[in-house]
């Protein structure tokens, strides 16, 4: 109910149950999801990712959140997610997100971002040495409309960049589409993000475990309409090659952390205060 768009009164209201019970509940399946992605959300071999931020537009400490993501391109897999304010350290700390779930490079990577200013110094310092081409994007818009997009290399030369473009699948030129489609999906899906709500997001630590929550569904869940190979849809996850089949709840939820993770703790620790 959470991941379709209901707001934590909703869910409340349709189970007959105590608004703070759900929040309890989201709390700790938010954990439990995040644990989940750390373990298994690995890319082999990438070959394109789109990062971006997204306006939370939340109330009290969460007013000037933003909620970054990253997409691995030819998968369409969620790979990173934070929430906070617009800062360097924040920055940091998703692009280091990034680079955890990189695999092997089999080849040189593109990463495509906005004009942020501090994507920039982040990924010159958490890629240095690395066959990363990175390239900011800036798009001009007119009447609701991108009229023109400017492409400014920023790691990485024009031939790696060249060899870079020849693996995608899906990029004739740099650009976030695919990012900025996976925002409007974020406002679809988590209450807390829409524009118009009467239950605005009011803590980054709750809007992010709520979009852990819709993020777990979307990499290994629920099929993606642009991963339909004859009468099978894919998830992002089987698309990138984690899993052979689409997992259910049940099971991803049954799942346990390893035993002595930092990950492991802090989940056992919400089971025991949730009860």
């Amino acid at each position: 109910m959470q991941s379709e768009g209901m707001s934590k009164a909703a869910i409340a209201r349709v189970l007959h149950v105590a608004p703070s019970t759900v929040s309890r509940w989201l709390a700790k399946a938010g954990v439990h999801a995040r644990a989940f992605h750390r373990k298994h959300a690995q890319m082999p071999d990438p070959v394109e990712f789109q990062l971006d931020e997204l306006s939370c537009k939340g109330a009290g400490p969460a007013r000037n959140a933003w909620a970054f993501s990253g997409v691995e391109v030819w998968s369409r897999l969620w790979v990173s997610l934070k929430v906070g304010n617009r800062t360097l350290r924040n920055t940091l700390h998703f692009v280091r997100q990034l680079k955890g779930v990189l695999g092997r490079l089999g080849g040189p990577v593109i990463v495509t971002t906005d004009g942020f200013k501090y994507y920039e110094p982040a990924m010159k310092r958490v890629f240095r040495g690395a066959p990363i081409v990175y390239v900011q994007v800036d798009n001009i818009y007119r009447r609701s409309g991108i009229v023109r997009s400017n492409a400014t290399l920023i790691m990485g030369t024009a031939k790696l960049y060249q060899e870079a473009a020849e693996r995608s699948e899906d990029s004739k030129r740099p650009n976030t589409s695919y990012v900025e489609r996976m925002n409007l999906h974020k406002r679809m899906c988590c209450s807390m993000l829409r524009r118009r709500t009467p239950a605005p997001a009011r803590s980054p630590e709750r809007l992010e475990e709520a979009l852990e929550l819709v993020r777990v569904i979307y990499n290994f869940v629920r099929g993606h309409s642009s991963l339909r190979f004859g009468k099978v849809k894919r998830t992002p996850a089987m698309q990138a090659g984690i899993f052979s089949r689409a997992l259910t709840l049940r099971e991803i939820f049954s799942w346990r952390a390893p035993q002595g993770s930092r990950w492991g703790r802090k989940v056992e620790g919400l089971l025991a205060e949730c009860g």
